[in-house]
């Protein structure tokens, strides 16, 4: 239930249901819990991004650790799974998104740009002075673009998307994809990465803890492995953090163009060995004896988890250890529940938050065979 805290008694407004599950919204607070903050941001919580504006910051980093751990134990219990402690790595909750989807419309006669309504295709408009998870920059250009006479066109329909980068922001038409974005991530040992992602490639979208999120998995990922096997690995930015761990790096990915891209910034940062492959790891399973010999393995799935393939492929060569970072804590517990069993350890669950005051989380986990 969105606005609410354990030990309030609310009045609940239905939004959504599925079977006997219902979500909703305290609409009114009866019983006001010690912990309530008033809400810094005038469309909470009707708009559809934020979950927790009404708590402080590390009241929200307790709760999704408490969701955390709850879902691991529901998941893993019958595996007789040992939980370690959970890490918490967080940053800066404000203006840290350096992307983001904006909604354009008309209603009433007045031009709209702001989120989705929870569970609905109606257009919160963007509160005055902007999101707050939004830089300064970002939130100034979406304040011009409704100022201006002539932005009709870019109010076609609300179907249409706006997508802005903060380095070189940049107006994306929708169907096109000619615009390129790079940036540089400082790593450990001390290092500098040169990365680049075409407009519409995946990309973290927390400026602040990119590097650190990599300085994480760095830490974890064993030294001088023969071979590492990644999956789901994007424009090859693990790859290239990493490439010190390993003289073979194998990458596969389902997108061409990240592919491609990926090959271009290893060899931009003089990386010449890593592999990258296009593979539909949905529908296919990697043929690749080399690859399926790999002493350690990566994974960065996207929201729906691992595919059955790579669930199957996973279980039956039983790599040394794995990484597995994921930003579906639900769909990670599942994944771990089916693959974990006697010839595993979990050694560490850092909960990344990469979405601050959303409901959203990254979580990485180290497994290790035993």
């Amino acid at each position: 239930m969105k606005n609410a805290i354990p030990g309030e008694t609310v009045y609940m407004t239905p939004l959504k249901k599925s079977g006997s599950l219902v979500w909703g919204v305290a609409s009114e607070i009866e019983v006001i819990s010690p912990e309530r903050i008033p809400s810094d941001c005038s469309s909470f919580p009707r708009c559809g991004g934020c979950s927790y504006r009404h708590v402080s910051y590390q009241n929200e980093l307790k709760i999704k650790k408490f969701l955390l751990q709850e879902t691991l134990e529901r998941f893993l219990s019958k595996n007789h799974i040992q939980i370690p402690e959970i890490e918490i790595l967080s940053g800066n909750p404000s203006g840290y998104r350096n992307t983001t989807q904006i909604q354009l419309g008309f209603a009433g006669g007045k031009r709209l740009a702001g989120f989705y309504e929870e569970f609905s295709h109606s257009i919160v408009n963007l509160p005055e002075g902007g999101c707050k998870n939004l830089p300064e920059e970002m939130n100034s250009i979406f304040a011009d673009l409704l100022k201006k006479e002539k932005t009709e066109s870019a109010f076609v329909s609300k179907s249409k998307i706006l997508s802005l980068r903060l380095e070189g922001t940049k107006v994306v038409p929708y169907k096109k994809e000619s615009v390129t974005f790079r940036e540089k991530i400082f790593i450990p040992e001390p290092k500098e990465i040169v990365w680049e992602i075409q407009a519409g490639g995946f990309s973290q979208v927390n400026r602040y803890l990119i590097a650190p999120w990599l300085e994480k998995i760095f830490e974890l990922v064993p030294e001088n492995q023969d071979r590492i096997l990644e999956l789901y690995c994007g424009s090859g930015l693990i790859a290239i953090a990493l490439q010190s761990k390993t003289k073979n790096w194998i990458g596969y990915e389902l997108s061409l163009n990240s592919v491609k891209q990926a090959q271009k910034n290893a060899q931009r940062n003089g990386i010449y060995s890593c592999d990258f492959k296009a593979l539909n790891l949905e529908t296919n399973r990697i043929d690749s004896e080399e690859a399926l010999y790999s002493s350690f393995w990566i994974m960065n799935p996207p929201r729906a988890g691992l595919s059955k393939k790579v669930l199957q492929t996973l279980t039956e060569k039983n790599p040394g250890g794995f990484l597995y970072s994921s930003c579906n804590h639900t769909t990670l517990a599942r994944d771990l529940s089916l693959i974990l069993s006697g010839n595993y350890r979990l050694s560490n669950v850092i909960l990344v938050d990469f979405f601050p005051r959303t409901k959203h989380f990254e979580v990485i986990v180290k497994v290790e065979r035993i």
